[in-house]
Formats: structure tokens, sequence, C-alpha cells
């Protein structure tokens, strides 16, 4: 891999054009046409219908790699990972029916529903105050189940969860595919397609929203890889390795789990994002990977950026928002700041603690940004 230089002049000038996608959703059995399908890309609000001949169209894509996906009630959900460069025709989307599992009807219901459904809220949607704004609409379309004496739930979804972000203005579909809740483990994870819809308010509520958003984005995984693309990030971010340097022997020492530091000043080795950020052989697609694990810091504009510890204590601006565990060698993201193996990497800090009520599409743009949106092909 080539290290990033001249950033900004190595990016493809068709990332600019607004570009489209068409094809036909056909049943794999006979070949027939299906109307009224879903129809979007993941975790954007850019969806449609497919017409009463199956065929459908999605406008307004920008260049790089999106998850397209297809769902109707009764067929296995389609996915495939589509690069845009050009406008293109798929070839057709070939839907398979489902074998339908009869459901198992309960006499009395579920007695452990209420709580079933009370654990994955608050660990889908998370804790935070903008979780509390999120309404669950159907949650009669999740399946969750307990295993290991009350230890694991597990649960997934056949159809759209629902879900009205009232702290963001978004209504989100989400399909759930799996969910998995480890409280021995302490630990939580679930993958899914989503479609993001805007919500409709008055006035005040837009600019709350708009508000809420810029909160949300700022100093998040997004943002700190669309400031890499727009050649910022030394600027507003701060990238160490997880290791200090001794002031006393300007040595890097490595930082293990529970160490602190007593005796000695210790001041932490920053990094250019020439160090950590890289090209690759794919079109479009950048690399970020290091020797260790990198701790992200996050700083407003005319903040100083600084960071010392002394006696096992940090003194200066503590603006850390994150740190990037390697799962994988690499994390790779495209040039609309998504990452393409969200699996291959793991975040902490405030980065890992963030849920579904804190996501933004992959195609919101805070409007303080008007001229990154020209940058990277984003009009209004």
């Amino acid at each position: 891999m080539k290290h990033l230089s001249l950033f900004l002049l190595l990016l493809p000038f068709t990332c600019f054009a607004q570009l489209k996608i068409e094809g036909k959703v056909l049943n794999a059995n006979d070949g027939k046409p299906i109307p009224d399908a879903s129809v979007f890309i993941n975790n954007a609000t850019n969806g449609t219908k497919s017409n009463t001949d199956g065929t459908f169209t999605l406008y307004y894509l920008r260049s790089g790699q999106y998850d397209l996906v297809v769902s109707v009630i009764g067929y296995e959900t389609y996915r495939k990972t589509v690069t845009v460069n050009k406008n293109m025709v798929l070839p057709d989307v070939q839907m398979i029916p489902k074998t339908m599992q009869l459901k198992v009807v309960r006499i009395g219901g579920d007695p452990k529903w209420a709580r079933k459904v009370r654990l994955f809220k608050e660990y889908f949607l998370g804790r935070s105050a903008f979780a509390d704004q999120c309404t669950v609409l159907n949650p009669e379309v999740l399946h969750l189940r307990f295993s290991k004496g009350e230890k694991v739930l597990k649960g997934d979804t056949e159809d759209f969860l629902e879900i009205v972000n009232d702290a963001l203005g978004y209504k989100l579909k989400y399909l759930v595919s799996s969910f998995v809740l480890d409280k021995e483990a302490m630990s939580v994870g679930y993958e899914g397609s989503v479609l993001f819809e805007e919500s409709t308010g008055k006035p005040e509520d837009v600019a709350r929203w708009a508000k809420n958003r810029r909160e949300a984005y700022f100093g998040s995984p997004t943002h700190f890889l669309r400031e890499i693309l727009a050649s910022r990030v030394d600027s507003n971010f701060m990238v160490r390795p997880f290791c200090i340097k001794r002031i006393d022997t300007n040595k890097i020492v490595p930082i293990n789990p529970g160490d602190i530091v007593y005796d000695k000043a210790i001041v932490y080795d920053t990094l250019h994002a020439a160090g950590y950020v890289h090209l690759t052989d794919k079109p479009g697609v950048y690399a970020i990977t290091y020797s260790s694990d990198l701790d992200v810091f996050y700083y407003k504009p005319r903040q100083t950026h600084s960071m010392v510890a002394v006696g096992g204590r940090e003194w200066g601006n503590r603006g850390q928002v994150g740190s990037i565990i390697f799962l994988d060698p690499n994390m790779y993201f495209d040039i609309n700041g998504t990452i393409l193996n969200p699996t291959g990497t793991m975040f902490k800090y405030k980065w890992g603690a963030s849920r579904v009520a804190q996501l933004l599409p992959i195609d919101y743009w805070p409007e303080a940004l008007d001229d990154d949106k020209m940058r990277f092909g984003k009009t209004k």
C-alpha cells in the first residue's frame, strides 16, 4: 500500500457526479416481476419501491461502494455490494421465496416478553438522551429469545422494525438480521440494514433536529474519515498510537492494561495522517492501519491540542472520542466516509458506546460544511 499524499488530487473526478442505479426485481422460481419491493441503499435516505413490472431506479448517488438491499415479505432479503462510478444497470435481482415456518402460539403470551423488549431497546438504541426520544412503533416484529439461563438475549426481524427518532428527525426502517446481548461477557453486537426517512415538523423541530444531528456528527467516526479525505484531520483530530513516550528517555513504551505511571511525566506521541492512512489498489477505497491500536481525540475549532500525563493523571484537553482496535490488519473506508469492513474493527470509549439513537445516514452532511458538499459532489 502507498502512503497518503496530496489526497484530494488523488480522488477521481467521477466522484463529483450524481449517478443512478437501475434494475428489475424478479421471482427466482418463475421469473415473474415482483412489485412494491423495498429497494434501498443501506444506512442512507436513498430508497424506492419496485414498479408493477418490477423495475426500479435509485437516483442521486455519488461514486463509492454501497450495500444495495432489496426486501419484500415472503422472500429472502437480497443484499449486494455495488461499486458506483457511473450510471449502472444491474443484472436482474432474483428473489428467493422463503420456506415459511409456522410460529408456535403460546396460550397467554410470553411472560418474559416485556423484559426482552426492554433489554433490546436499552442495548440497541443505547442509554443516551437521544435514546429517550426514540419510539419503537412495532416491537411485535421482533423475534427475541433467551439462552444460557437468560444471560444471552438473541433477536432478529423478518420485516422492518420501525423506529421514530425524534432527537434527530428520522424514521428508521431497520431489518435486524442479528442481535446478541451477552450479559455475562458484557458485550452486545447487532447487524442489519436500515433505511432512513426524513421527518416533517414545525420550524422549531427542524432547528432542534439540525442541532442534534451536528452534535451526533462532529467527532464521530464518519466525521473523522471525511476529515481525512478533506486533508484536515491533523487540524481537527489528534491520533496517537496506544503507547507513550517517556520524557526522561524519549523512548516509545507500549501501554499495558492497568499500567499506571507515577515516577516520570510522559507525553503522547502524535501521528500525521500519512503515518496511518494508505491508498489501496482499489479506486475510491482507502485503508487505516498501524502497528498498534490507535487513540483518537477530537478538538473543536480554535481549541489547543495538548495531552500530557504526570503522576498517572492526564492534564490538558481531554478530547478522546474513541480508540480503533484492529481485528483485521486494515480498516477500509471509501470516499463517503463509510467503513467497509465494520466487523474487522472494534471501537472503544464514545465511539464504542454509540448506538442506533446516534446513527446518522451516510448521505448526511452538516450545513456548515457546504464547501465540502461541493468538494465531494453533494449538492442541495
